[in-house]
């Protein structure tokens, strides 16, 4: 989902809270990015987590403004997809899998129209684990009860899309819009 269909700006939370990134140590980066993963893979809920966020910002900023900065990193959809998209959906079942909070895709379904073309979504906090664990592409293989090597996944992470490969799927590495069009034809699925 995030910098394929929805464009991501992770600096987007420290600024909106002012605060230089050279100076987010100070306030425990490696504490949020633990709290993050553990909201990421539903192991805490959206309460947990921003009290959790409240403790480590020691009272600093409100719970709106938190709120409203971690969803910050949410920007637009990636407009020039689109037309790939509705081409790739007219012939295939597609879904999206992410690793993500239930806050920032909520902000991202919200406010993104591409989203909607989507009936299916594999979320990291619904499933329990983020990619690239194995576990995670393990549970679509067996929810979509297909063979993985029917299974095409898309990733701007190439980590991900290698351990998608090491379970049995197909991937490409998401470079850009047209380059992702050019290795769809050479697959014959455009």
């Amino acid at each position: 989902m995030g910098r394929v269909l929805v464009d991501i700006d992770f600096e987007a939370f420290p600024r909106t809270l002012g605060i230089e990134r050279d100076r987010t140590s100070h306030f425990g980066e490696k504490t949020i990015e633990r709290m993050a993963h553990e909201y990421e893979t539903g192991h805490i809920d959206t309460e947990q987590f921003f009290v959790s966020m409240e403790k480590a910002f020691k009272g600093n900023y409100s719970r709106e403004q938190l709120v409203y900065a971690w969803n910050a990193i949410i920007r637009e959809e990636n407009s020039a997809i689109v037309p790939l998209v509705d081409a790739i959906q007219a012939r295939f079942q597609t879904a999206i899998l992410s690793n993500t909070s239930p806050t920032h895709f909520q902000k991202s379904y919200d406010t993104t129209a591409i989203l909607k073309k989507f009936s299916k979504f594999y979320l990291s906090f619904q499933i329990g684990a983020t990619k690239p664990d194995a576990a995670v592409y393990q549970y679509i293989i067996r929810d979509m009860s297909v063979e993985p090597s029917s299974l095409l996944f898309i990733d701007d992470i190439a980590e991900n899309v290698t351990a998608a490969k090491k379970c049995g799927m197909d991937g490409i590495v998401f470079k850009s819009v047209s380059r992702l069009q050019a290795e769809l034809r050479l697959l014959k699925m455009l």
